[in-house]
């Protein structure tokens, strides 16, 4: 007899993802209200189960969806303004000027293209660090593009109380008290909904714009409430040089010195390029989770971040895309093979980070990174459905020796076929479905244009291309 399920993938080859990285060269996944129950090689049991939803697997690879663990997504407004400049001068000429002037539909509109682009590159759960806040409730314009697009999120409602470097900050500035009122309102009314499928935590922007009172109310909160904290963490060699000649000493070693509450499991460090030895055993000894954003750190040539002395000290490891104003797009795909190639050419090492190593940042970290660990990342019995159905059948995928290898190494995200998430189909056939992306685009063309005008670059923004003499 068989069992009715609402979607059956068949003949397909499954990269699990799971603690022992089973693999089926011929494998079907069953999805019955939102979650994997059963999964195998095919012939095992295709005949087990019927479904409203067949999908023909042959010639495709599925996979767990990806996990972005940071990025900004109201940066999306702002590609491309800060080419060629270093984080500390990147920052107020780039971000800076533009985002106090920020409304709903700016965050909205820049959350729905950017969330978009993620899910065309595999993306099935993201975490917005939304430390811009110029309005009331500032993050439910993010909160509300998730819900339309159905998709995984962590809104991390961020905050700076401090300008410690003279960065500029300005108007973004506010008190952790404010900030941490915000936070709770979020919780109350989004956390844990959507089906689960959003959540929220909190997020301390960065050591050099705020104070040590603020990291001890958000150890308080979080404690409090259970959940996440991410903060940018020894991002720059600058920032580290400037922090180190006013303090004595790195942040991390500071922190751990001032509050050491603070660093906890709970913790999402973003960056974490510049650590020494003594800064790696630190995060490691709390195990600090990390947040590798490779092509910003390269974009902003902030360096290298010591990845593979991260893992050889337990640290987990996850990718993160950052904001397009330093990236410039929202491409898990090209990030995960560049992620690959940065650490073999930085170490001369052609087994510094392998495709499996970063597969694992993409999935397995990365639910470990962003606290849903028990929910997603991996194909296995029980697990809420987020997986990716990623097409072999073209010229640069064939021919197919080695399919985990191939995904990283070959792989672009015009690969990626279908997303589902929370069992739903919320991409098929490369439509995102329940939108009008031409008409989504439109608008935020209008509203970037507002919004330079608004900040009075519009002759800037002219002269930063055009050269009609």
């Amino acid at each position: 007899m068989t069992e009715n399920v609402d979607i059956l993938i068949k003949n397909a080859i499954l990269i699990t993802m799971d603690p022992k990285l089973h693999t089926y060269g011929n494998g079907t996944i069953a999805i019955k209200d939102g979650k994997i129950v059963d999964l195998n090689k095919t012939s095992r049991i295709e005949n087990k189960y019927a479904a409203d939803k067949v999908i023909d697997g042959k010639g495709k690879i599925i996979l767990p969806g990806f996990i972005n663990t940071h990025d900004h997504l109201f940066q999306v407004l702002m590609k491309s303004l800060g080419d060629d400049l270093s984080l500390l001068y990147w920052w107020p000429t780039a971000v800076g000027p533009f985002a106090e002037f920020m409304k709903y539909d700016h965050m909205h509109y820049a959350a729905l293209a950017g969330t978009i682009e993620q899910i065309k590159s595999g993306v099935t759960t993201t975490l917005d660090f939304q430390y811009a806040n110029p309005f009331p409730h500032a993050s439910e314009a993010v909160i509300d593009a998730w819900k339309k697009l159905k998709v995984r999120g962590v809104l991390a409602r961020g905050f700076n109380d401090a300008d410690l470097f003279n960065i500029n900050a300005g108007k973004l500035i506010e008190p952790a008290d404010e900030a941490l009122k915000d936070a709770e309102y979020l919780l109350k009314k989004y956390h844990r909904t959507e089906n689960e499928r959003i959540n929220i935590g909190i997020a301390p922007a960065a050591p050099f714009v705020l104070t040590l009172e603020a990291l001890h109310k958000s150890r308080e909160f979080a404690d409090k409430y259970k959940i996440l904290i991410s903060i940018h963490l020894h991002e720059s060699k600058n920032e580290v040089k400037q922090w180190k000649e006013m303090f004595g000493k790195s942040e991390v070693q500071y922190y751990e010195e001032k509050v050491p509450e603070f660093l906890g499991p709970d913790v999402l460090g973003v960056h974490c390029v510049w650590m020494d030895e003594q800064d790696i055993k630190i995060m490691s000894k709390h195990n600090v989770k990390v947040s590798h954003n490779t092509m910003s750190n390269m974009y902003l040539a902030s360096g290298v971040a010591p990845v593979p002395e991260f893992l050889k000290n337990g640290i987990a490891v996850s990718l993160g895309l950052d904001g397009a104003a330093s990236n410039n797009n929202q491409d898990f795909m090209e990030m995960i093979k560049t992620t690959a190639l940065l650490h073999k050419v930085a170490r001369v090492d052609p087994q510094a980070i392998t495709a499996t190593d970063v597969l694992k940042m993409a999935a397995i970290d990365g639910v470990r990174s962003a606290l849903l660990e028990k929910e997603v990342s991996s194909l296995e019995i029980g697990k809420k459905a987020d997986l990716i159905i990623f097409d072999t059948n073209n010229v640069q995928m064939r021919p197919l020796h080695n399919p985990p290898s191939q995904v990283v190494y070959c792989g672009k995200s015009w690969n990626i076929e279908s997303v589902i998430i929370d069992g739903n189909i919320v991409m098929e056939n490369r439509e995102v479905l329940g939108i009008n992306e031409q008409e989504i685009l439109i608008k935020l063309q209008e509203l970037a244009d507002d919004l330079i005008e608004k900040a009075d670059k519009v002759d800037w923004r002219r002269n930063l291309w055009i050269n009609e003499e």
